[in-house]
């Protein structure tokens, strides 16, 4: 029986998809694994929070507090 080393092994595509697949569907059960865990560990029921009306109420804005705004965010925030 011939020993496979790392030169001479080859991956077929069928492997390198099915190992891909598996791959993602360990890293996708893994992400929701902190929901999971955090939904079972509350006793208690939360309050569902209040429905947004819609359309939204119009609130005038003033376009140098708005320019300032977005001026500060983009430079604290890295942008």
């Amino acid at each position: 029986m011939e020993k496979k080393t790392l030169e001479t092994k080859q991956l077929s595509r069928k492997d390198f998809l099915k190992g891909a697949g598996v791959t993602l569907a360990g890293v996708a059960m893994a992400g929701t694994m902190g929901t999971v865990l955090t939904a079972c560990s509350s006793t208690t029921a939360s309050a569902a929070p209040e429905p947004y009306s819609w359309p939204l109420p119009y609130e005038k804005v003033d376009p140098a507090v708005a320019e300032e705004n977005a001026f500060k965010g983009y430079k604290e925030k890295g942008g």
